[in-house]
């Protein structure tokens, strides 16, 4: 059996904010949009090769109330781009809030960056060489 990756999904209490914020800034395009998908707003959102789904909060849920700004279960997901410091002021200049400078420190000794996103997400870019 292979196993390959297919997407992320985030439950967020604004989702049409989540999808214009990685349009506006990562040039994502946003695949579908629907204000009304199983009782939430749904969104599908591509950014190069990679899917990302987004959701409301459903009204039978009730947003974590120990850390509300706190995204349970996922510290962050990584980008891989050739040059995370041209990266950076690519993101810079688009409005992102650089949580984190660029860095040799992540694994292997790679140049590493961290995004603040909508949600209080974290966004990795990780130097990578063949990235496209």
């Amino acid at each position: 059996m292979e196993f390959g990756f297919d997407h992320i999904h985030y439950v967020c209490a604004d989702v049409k904010a989540f999808a214009e914020y990685f349009q506006n800034v990562f040039d994502a395009e946003i695949i579908r949009y629907d204000e009304d998908f199983k009782g939430s707003p749904n969104a599908a959102i591509r950014v190069g090769r990679l899917m990302i789904f987004a959701r409301g909060i459903r009204p039978e849920e009730t947003p974590d109330s120990v850390g509300p700004e706190l995204v349970q279960g996922l510290d962050h997901f990584g980008f891989g781009v050739p040059d995370v410091e041209a990266a950076v002021e690519w993101l810079r200049e688009k409005g992102a809030e650089i949580m984190v400078e660029p860095v040799r420190r992540g694994i292997g000794g790679r140049m590493i960056a961290y995004v603040r996103g909508p949600g209080n997400i974290r966004i990795e870019l990780c130097e990578n060489p063949s990235a496209h």
